[in-house]
């Protein structure tokens, strides 16, 4: 494969409107590629490549591979995708997304992070101090950063690279390092049992060349760091890197770091929460493997602005707090609201959109007691993505176990009819935050938007 990509000078992106996808098909271009891509629906990520040069297809046809030599497919793309079967019946190679970032990726010292949660933010955090500190890494992160107008580029030696375990398809990498911040119950559609999972994750760190820098706190993830050459993070003793006294505020959090023998008083991360800790613990454990200057990092960590939709504060208008979050696994739902209880906010006020029935289906008992720190719930239609509802399945009966489960103020409105009941509802003083990694976001902008209109009228 080597030898082909050598050869290949135009690459055509089959459902290029997902934020992995459009995040490749930049760092395609930026090494050197021309790229197109396509996909059955005009996404934010879509149209966001589009403004920025790179010619996409709205809808599939034949035709849009026309000149292509290697086509990259989306793992949502199915095997009758007119696109896909043009390639194959072209000759052309046709590779998953993790296969052509794993090609790419043997030019390079890849650092790969993966984990059920917090891994987009591990690796922006990383990729920022690294090119805070010189390196010009390559960078390839599967969200958007603060810090950066662009999630993905083609830099110096090292590649940090977001590692996909939905699909498994972080096994195709070998990095030099891999970083795992947690193991979970996730993605069991593909995974179908937790054993497989784990099994993944011992894979994943057995494919590093050099370390596996994991959280050390998870008996799970400590059993992985056991069988090969690591170091751990966390809060406990047991680990090298770890975070003591920590003191948590709504402008960031602060802890003194323990590495090894060396202790550092009163490091500031602009990052809210104990799980965000865990995720700066993670990259400068990669720090302290390059034998870096720990005092440096240190200085430029409280300039990391985080990644957008993770509790992202959208405005504070009439003593309301909006707040937009991607959590949509039970246990990134209750470390969320725990941040949100930072705030002191007098009621906490909580939008869920459900992500998936797979999901749904099997975390269904988690999903009954995630939200047991809000005060009011809220939940609409259910995003399916690309999943076809199950025959079985019947949203009304989820929504009321929901509601039996919570206890407190609860409310179930469609999208339709979300924004103008979730209106009358706010009072002073409450927080609003909106949870779900389909749609949620625009929801929220819709409210606040016509919140602000009916208020600013008062």
């Amino acid at each position: 494969m080597e030898g082909i990509l050598s050869k290949i000078r135009k690459i055509h992106l089959v459902g290029v409107g997902g934020v992995g996808m459009s995040a490749l098909a930049r760092l395609l271009r930026s090494k050197g590629f021309i790229v197109s891509g396509s996909d059955i629906k005009e996404s934010y990520y879509f149209r966001k490549i589009k403004t920025e040069g790179i010619k996409v297809f709205l809808g599939h046809k034949k035709e849009n591979i026309e000149g292509a030599d290697l086509v990259c497919v989306s793992s949502a793309v199915r095997e009758d995708n007119v696109e896909l079967r043009e390639a194959k019946r072209k000759g052309l190679p046709v590779l998953g997304r993790g296969e052509l970032l794993a090609f790419l990726a043997q030019e390079k010292k890849t650092v790969a992070i993966s984990g059920a949660h917090g891994k987009t933010t591990t690796t922006a955090l990383l990729a920022f101090l690294l090119n805070s500190l010189g390196y010009n890494p390559s960078v390839f992160i599967g969200g958007e950063t603060f810090n950066y107008s662009h999630s993905s580029w083609w830099g110096g030696n090292y590649f940090i690279v977001e590692a996909d375990e939905s699909d498994g398809s972080f096994l195709k990498l070998s990095p030099e390092v891999a970083i795992i911040t947690n193991v979970d119950r996730e993605h069991l559609d593909f995974y179908k049992k937790e054993e497989d999972i784990y099994r993944n994750f011992l894979e994943f760190a057995f494919s590093a060349k050099r370390l596996t820098i994991g959280w050390g706190d998870s008996p799970q993830l400590r059993k992985i760091l056991r069988s090969v050459k690591s170091i751990s993070y966390g809060f406990s003793k047991n680990n090298e890197i770890r975070a003591e006294n920590i003191f948590l505020t709504p402008q960031g959090s602060i802890f003194d770091l323990v590495m090894g023998e060396k202790r550092y008083s009163q490091v500031f991360i602009s990052l809210l929460g104990e799980h965000n800790i865990l995720n700066a613990l993670a990259v400068l454990a990669f720090f302290y493997y390059l034998n870096e200057n720990i005092e440096k990092a240190l200085v430029k960590l409280g300039d990391f602005r985080s990644t957008k939709r993770r509790f992202q504060i959208k405005e504070n208008f009439r003593g309301i707090l909006f707040v937009d979050d991607y959590a949509h696994h039970p246990t990134e739902i209750r470390m969320t609201l725990a941040t949100a209880k930072i705030f002191n906010p007098q009621r906490l006020v909580v939008i869920f959109e459900p992500h998936r029935f797979s999901r749904i289906r099997f975390l269904y008992n988690d999903f009954m007691d995630c939200f047991s720190l809000a005060d009011v719930l809220i939940v609409t239609d259910i995003y399916s993505a690309w999943e076809e509802k199950p025959s079985t399945f019947d949203e009304r009966i989820f929504f009321e176990d929901l509601k039996n489960s919570f206890k407190k103020e609860f409310y179930c409105f469609p999208k339709k009819e979300i924004c103008k009941n979730v209106i009358s509802l706010l009072k002073e003083g409450d927080l609003l935050i909106a949870l779900g990694a389909g749609e949620v976001n625009l929801i929220l902008d819709e409210i606040i938007r016509e919140f602000k209109r009916l208020r600013s009228k008062i």
